[in-house]
């Protein structure tokens, strides 16, 4: 009997020993589930934080170009950071971090200068994530952050990588600078018809620097500007892209309104066109722009230089973003206006075409095209120069690559590190 009771009891302790294990064991997988599930979302939420920091930087990193900076050269306190702080946390806020809009702080944005031409702007994105099982533990919330650098890169002086683009408009500007505050120094490759050579000035000198830096009149940002022009019997300043037809109308017209997708860099030979083209340069010109016919006020956008850089843009009626019809907007890469061109030496185009090398490129924006007899002239305005790097211009050189600028900007924006 005694060793019966004896084994009843055991049993019984043993029950009880078996609960307890079962709840240590609930406490051991809940915190586990914790870990795995709490987890699995922070990772993910950090992933979101990455990609909002990184879209913040480039949008930030687009005020060095819409303020003119990376052209004239930046420097640390200038307007470029209070548009670009602006630029960084409204496109920041537009990401989600776990259906959190990611929080950037003035403090989160951060500018550095390693030179005047390589600007760069450096991100925080960040958000308070809520848990799942870890508030058992009493933890309710972890918070993630990101950073993300971005620049623009403008290899002035003449050195570092080449620079090439995605977007090139058909259309050759000389490097030829005729407004006579920038006559020095003289570009001798450039003839001036009644003055002989030697009397324009670069925009792009000998030495690879941008000659005339800053705002119009002082500088080229802002500088009005003529494509389009007579060039030389036959020669309207104008190529052929793809290895389509220098004479083809239609390639013409298909590359002014969407330009070419081919890669052109620096030291690129480009083949020059013969003729005029009116129509299709005309035609191209319009539906580029979005404009119903000749000169202002045709639906497309306008520009207002009095002010800046960066120039207020006005969208145009018949803009593709209804959003920005009739609103001023500022950031140049929302405007179909903009876009960017080659520049060559500036020598004389003999008729026939011949080939040109790229030795830089300008973004300008489009306002109209008018018709004068069975001519038509382009008028835009300057808002960017990009040298070509890897040496002088004309050079072809740079050993260090290739580093290609999209969506028709002549100066790349680029991450250049994450964490």
């Amino acid at each position: 009997m005694m060793g019966r009771k004896k084994i009843q009891y055991t049993v019984g302790s043993d029950r009880g020993s078996v609960l307890l294990i079962l709840a240590a064991a609930m406490v051991f997988l809940l915190g586990v589930c914790a870990l795995a599930i709490d987890m699995a979302n922070l990772y993910l939420a950090r992933a979101q934080a990455q990609r909002a920091a990184d879209a913040a930087a480039l949008a930030g990193a687009k005020a060095f170009l819409n303020t003119g900076c990376a052209t004239s050269g930046c420097t640390a306190g200038g307007i470029q950071e209070t548009v670009g702080r602006q630029q960084a946390e409204a496109i920041g806020a537009q990401n989600l971090i776990a259906g959190t809009a990611a929080v950037i702080k003035n403090s989160d944005v951060t500018f550095s200068y390693p030179n005047a031409w390589e600007p760069q702007i450096t991100v925080v994105a960040q958000a308070a994530v809520s848990t799942f099982f870890a508030k058992i533990f009493g933890i309710d919330s972890s918070n993630v952050s990101a950073t993300a650098t971005a620049e623009a890169y403008n290899p002035a002086g003449g050195g570092g990588v080449q620079i090439g683009t995605a977007c090139l408009r058909p259309f050759l500007v000389p490097n030829c600078d005729p407004d006579p505050a920038h006559a020095s120094p003289s570009n001798p490759t450039c003839n001036n018809p009644g003055q002989g050579p030697g009397t324009f000035g670069y925009f792009f000198d000998s030495s690879g620097n941008l000659a005339h830096p800053g705002t119009y009149p002082a500088g080229i940002i802002g500088m009005p500007w003529q494509l389009h022009t007579e060039s030389g019997p036959s020669q309207w300043y104008l190529v052929g892209f793809d290895n389509a037809p220098p004479s083809s109308g239609s390639a013409l017209r298909n590359h002014i309104v969407a330009c070419t997708s081919a890669i052109y860099s620096c030291g690129t030979t480009l083949t020059t066109t013969n003729g005029k083209n009116v129509g299709p340069v005309s035609q191209g010109i319009e539906a580029l722009i979005n404009a119903n016919g000749d000169g202002f006020g045709e639906g497309q956008d306008s520009i207002d230089t009095s002010v800046g850089p960066p120039f207020a843009i006005t969208g145009g009626s018949n803009n593709s973003n209804a959003e920005l019809r009739g609103k001023v907007f500022y950031d140049y890469s929302q405007s179909a206006s903009v876009v960017s061109v080659p520049v060559y030496d500036g020598s004389d185009l003999p008729p026939g075409g011949t080939g040109v090398q790229i030795v830089g490129y300008l973004q300008v924006f489009v306002q109209d095209v008018v018709h004068r007899g069975n001519d038509n002239h382009i008028d835009v305005v300057i808002l960017n120069g990009s040298l070509c790097g890897g040496g002088a211009p004309g050079s072809g050189g740079g050993g260090g690559g290739t580093i290609v600028a999209a969506g028709g900007s002549p100066i790349p924006i680029r991450l250049i590190r994450t964490n």
